[in-house]
């Protein structure tokens, strides 16, 4: 173990069509790659349908790898909702995580020296399946109280998630 690698200060601005999503404060959304991320994409966004009245507006990122299908089902629900907007991918995300008042990720090793070197509120949902790294990660994080962890038990309830992001902009 030699500690997390501080990332640099965000250099630059994201792609221009990302550049501000919203006129406010607002959460960020990544699953990473996405080529698994498809659950933490799908609790999020059935929080936000489960909480009209969200606080906060999501900015979702599926990653490159998450399944045309799946973005395609993302996109109409995402239409649905006026608080949520997504995109597929900005290969400069710095902007966006250091622009966010907080940060949904499943804790891959980058999204989470990103968290930790931006000082982010965050929810870790890992994954488990095929390494147990995110969830290790996660939880020795969580008990330091640094990010909160939520564990994806299958069946995801839009109300924990929706409570989750609710009180994710007072976290430490």
């Amino acid at each position: 173990y030699t500690g997390y690698l501080e990332r640099e200060p965000a250099r630059g601005d994201p792609e221009a069509e990302h550049a501000d999503p919203f006129d406010r404060p607002y959460l960020l959304v990544t699953p990473g790659g996405g080529g698994d991320g498809e659950a933490l994409i799908d609790w999020v966004l059935r929080a936000y349908e489960h909480d009209h009245n969200a606080p906060y507006p999501a900015l979702l990122v599926f990653g490159p790898f998450m399944q045309k299908e799946k973005q395609t089902e993302f996109w109409h629900r995402v239409a649905d909702l006026p608080s949520v907007e997504a995109i597929t991918f900005d290969a400069n995300i710095e902007p966006l995580i250091q622009g966010a008042m907080g940060v949904v990720a499943m804790g891959g090793y980058n999204t989470f020296c990103e968290i930790l070197t931006f000082d982010k509120p965050a929810i870790v949902v890992p994954r488990t399946v095929p390494r147990m790294e995110q969830y290790i990660r996660a939880s020795r994080a969580a008990d330091l109280g640094l990010v909160r962890m939520m564990e994806d038990d299958g069946v995801r309830l839009a109300s924990d998630m929706a409570t989750a992001l609710r009180q994710l902009p007072q976290q430490q």
